[in-house]
């Protein structure tokens, strides 16, 4: 169960039907303003393709706070649950034990760790072959390169924009193509 955090931190949310819930709002009980999922702070789990929310509302025009217990159905209905909120947290506690539940917003919101560069080896210390054996995103593919005295043989292409990942024996040549030092025997983790 995931732990009190502003439910807008989950949203949107897209069922297997592929409709999605991007917003999420209800009115004070108080002053009838309002209140949106961003001042809703509490649990929200998916069961059975059903969004459940636990949650404490906090109006920001009267300051009044009261308690969000919903069911949101994958066509958008949003139906109330009668339950007292310590035993509809109850129920959901143990609903989604063994269920995967939305990502922790702490993870998913963070930036992620950023991979390290490996840099493409310079065209000036390389010694390419004669030998084309293909084409990749407009560069010629040479069949081997020789480089610091080690011959590299062509292993694979990386897609443009995605981060390489290099086993030791390999380099990365004209930012998109990688090469394995001959004889080696090393993989890529």
């Amino acid at each position: 169960m995931a732990r009190q955090d502003p439910i807008a931190r989950y949203l949107p949310h897209t069922f297997a039907n592929g409709t999605s819930v991007r917003r999420f709002a209800k009115p004070c009980p108080r002053c009838r303003q309002v209140v949106e999922a961003a001042d809703m702070f509490g649990q929200l789990a998916v069961l059975q393709d059903r969004l459940f929310v636990a949650a404490e509302g906090r109006c920001r025009h009267c300051g009044h706070r009261f308690s969000v217990a919903c069911m949101i159905t994958n066509n958008k209905h949003v139906h109330r649950v009668a339950l007292p909120m310590w035993a509809f947290k109850l129920w959901l506690k143990m609903a989604t034990r063994n269920t995967i539940q939305p990502a922790d917003p702490a993870w998913s919101m963070s930036e992620p760790e950023p991979e390290p560069v490996t840099p493409s080896l310079d065209e000036a210390d390389v010694v390419a072959a004669d030998t084309i054996v293909g084409r990749y995103d407009g560069l010629e593919i040479p069949a081997w390169i020789n480089h610091d005295g080690h011959r590299y043989n062509f292993e694979r292409t990386i897609a443009s924009g995605q981060a390489p990942r290099l086993a030791a024996s390999e380099q990365l040549f004209r930012e998109r193509l990688v090469y394995r030092r001959e004889n080696s025997l090393d993989v890529t983790v």
